[in-house]
C-alpha cells in the first residue's frame, strides 16, 4: 500500500505489510500461492508490469483472483451516449482509475501479461450499498433476483465488474 495512512489502517490485517507499489515492493521469489487484486490494476500504472511483479513472486501452480469494473456496464453506456463521462468518487468511473476495462480488452491485458483466463464472472452492482434502505424488506429481493436474471441474461451489459480467476500461462 503506497497511502501511510491507508497501510497503518491495514496494518493489523497483515503478518507483512510494505509501504510501496506493487512495483517497487520487495517481494520474495517464488513462495507466494494465491494473489488477490480486487480492485487494485485500475489504479497502477502499468498493470501489466505490475503482474509481472506479482509472477515472480509466485509458485509455478499460483492462482491469480483479479477483479476490474467493467466501463462496458449500462449506466456507463447510457451516460456515454447521452455526452457525458463523469468522474467519481468511488465506483466503475472513480476519479483515481487510471484504466479502463471491458471483458475483452481486461482479458487482452491479463492475457499479454502472461496470465492465462480460467474463469471470468461479472459481479452485479452493490445494491446493498446503493438501497441501505431496502435491505430486508421484500423490494430487495426482488431487485437481487431481477439482477441476477439480468447478468444471466447479458452479462457483458449488466456486469458491474469482471472477477477473473487465473493461472500463469
Amino acid at each position: 500500500e503506497p497511502n501511510p495512512e491507508w497501510a497503518e489502517c491495514a496494518r493489523p490485517y497483515y503478518r507483512d505489510l510494505q509501504l510501496s507499489t506493487i512495483e517497487d515492493a520487495t517481494l520474495p521469489d517464488n513462495t507466494y500461492r494465491l494473489v488477490v487484486c480486487a480492485d487494485v490494476l485500475e489504479h497502477v500504472p502499468d498493470p501489466a508490469g505490475a503482474i509481472e511483479v506479482l509472477k515472480k513472486a509466485t509458485t509455478d501452480d499460483a492462482i491469480f483472483l483479479i477483479s476490474l469494473p467493467n466501463v462496458a456496464h449500462l449506466a456507463v453506456r447510457l451516460m456515454l451516449l447521452f455526452g457525458r463521462f463523469p468522474h467519481m468518487d468511488r465506483g466503475i468511473l472513480d476519479r483515481t482509475h487510471l484504466h479502463f476495462y471491458t471483458l475483452d480488452t481486461a482479458r487482452d491485458m491479463l492475457e499479454g501479461a502472461g496470465l492465462k483466463v480460467v474463469r471470468a464472472t461479472p459481479t452485479g452492482i452493490p445494491v446493498d450499498e446503493l438501497f441501505p434502505n431496502l435491505k430486508g424488506k421484500p423490494i430487495f429481493q426482488v431487485l437481487m433476483k431481477s439482477q441476477h436474471a439480468m447478468l444471466r441474461i447479458a452479462p457483458r451489459l449488466f456486469g458491474f465488474q469482471w472477477v477473473f480467476i487465473l493461472k500463469k500461462a
